[in-house]
Formats: C-alpha cells, sequence, structure tokens
C-alpha cells in the first residue's frame, strides 16, 4: 500500500514587521486615544461647568449627578493614560539605559580583545623575528661546524698523507744504505779472496822454483 506523501512548502507565510512602523503605529494609536480621550474629557468639563452655574435648578442638579461624575471619570482615565505613558518611557529609558551599559560593557570587552589580538600579533612577530634569528644562528653554527669539520678532516688527511711520505722515505732510506752496506761488504770479500787468491798463487810459485833450483 502506498503511503501518502506530505509535500513541504519551501515558502515562509509568516512576515515579520517592520519595528519602525509597528513602533509608529502603535504610537498613533495611544496619541488618537489620548487626544479623544482628552476632547471627551474637555468637552465633559465644559458641560459641568457651565450647567453647575446655570440658574436652573435641574440642570445644576443634573451637572452634580452625572455631569460630575463623568469628568471625574474622564480626569481619572487621562490621569491613569498619562501615568501609563510616563511608567511606559521611564521603563523604556531605563531599557535604553541598561542596553547602554551593556553596549558599553561589550565594547570595553571588544576594545580589550582586540588590544590582546594586537598584543598577540606582536608577540607572534617578535617569536616569529626570534625564531628566524635563532634559525639562522642555527645555520649558521651548523654550517661553521661543517667548515670546522672539513678542515678538521682536511688536516688530518694531510697529516696522514704526510706521515706516508715519511715512513716510506724512512724506509727508502733505511733500504738504501742496507743494500749500500751489502755491496760494500761483497766488494770488500772479493776483494780480500781475489789478494787472498794472488798470494797463494805467488807463494806457490815461488816454491815451485825453489824445487826447480834444487833439483838443479
Amino acid at each position: 500500500m502506498t503511503q501518502p506523501t506530505i509535500q513541504q512548502s519551501t515558502n515562509c507565510d509568516i512576515s515579520i514587521p517592520d519595528y519602525t512602523v509597528m513602533r509608529q503605529d502603535k504610537i498613533k494609536k495611544i496619541n488618537d486615544y489620548y487626544a479623544k480621550l482628552l476632547d471627551s474629557y474637555t468637552t465633559s468639563y465644559a458641560n459641568y461647568s457651565k450647567q453647575s452655574t446655570s440658574s436652573n435648578i435641574n440642570d445644576k442638579k443634573y451637572a452634580e449627578t452625572s455631569l460630575k461624575q463623568n469628568v471625574a471619570d474622564y480626569n481619572s482615565q487621562v490621569i491613569n493614560l498619562s501615568q501609563t505613558l510616563i511608567n511606559n518611557v521611564n521603563q523604556d529609558t531605563d531599557l535604553i539605559t541598561d542596553q547602554k551599559n551593556i553596549l558599553l560593557t561589550k565594547t570595553t570587552t571588544i576594545d580589550n580583545s582586540m588590544d590582546n589580538i594586537k598584543l598577540l600579533k606582536e608577540k607572534d612577530l617578535d617569536m616569529t623575528v626570534l625564531s628566524n634569528a635563532r634559525q639562522d644562528s642555527l645555520n649558521s653554527t651548523t654550517m661553521g661546524t661543517e667548515n670546522i669539520q672539513f678542515t678538521t678532516y682536511t688536516y688530518i688527511g694531510l697529516c696522514i698523507l704526510i706521515g706516508i711520505l715519511i715512513i716510506g722515505m724512512l724506509i727508502y732510506i733505511v733500504y738504501t744504505g742496507y743494500s749500500n752496506s751489502g755491496n760494500t761488504s761483497f766488494e770488500t770479500t772479493n776483494t780480500k779472496t781475489n789478494n787472498s787468491i794472488k798470494t797463494n798463487n805467488g807463494k806457490t810459485n815461488a816454491n815451485s822454483l825453489n824445487t826447480m833450483n834444487r833439483s838443479k
């Protein structure tokens, strides 16, 4: 079974009256009512004054029994309406004063908030500058450390290279000296051997000559 569908209206039929127009309309109604009441009071009072001073006893009696009460009633209504209007004005004045105090409080709060925001922005700017300065100092320190490390490593490499060269030169000198010493010893030995051979040969030849002479 198909359920009935409810179509929602997208248009709002409730119109919000303009505050200024509504206020002016109410003020007009109050003024009209007050003017009508005041006119009735003025008319009743005029009739009462006229008939209360009349030479006719019935007019005076009517004025005292009827018109006087009407004048008093209208007078009370005028006084009550005036007092109500005064109370409303005083109430509106109090509301305006309260709204003014609230507005001043909110304005002060907004001013304080704006000052705090400005102070926070200045602090943020100072922190940004300080952070950039620290970053620059860190970069400079890092670069200086890298330069020192590069210089140190270069110096160590040169020292090692110089050490290797010195060791190589010492080995070369020692090896060269050892070779020269060996050759000198060998030459000395050969010279002695040759001299010994020559001596022995001379002695042999001499002995041979002596033997030959003796045989003769």
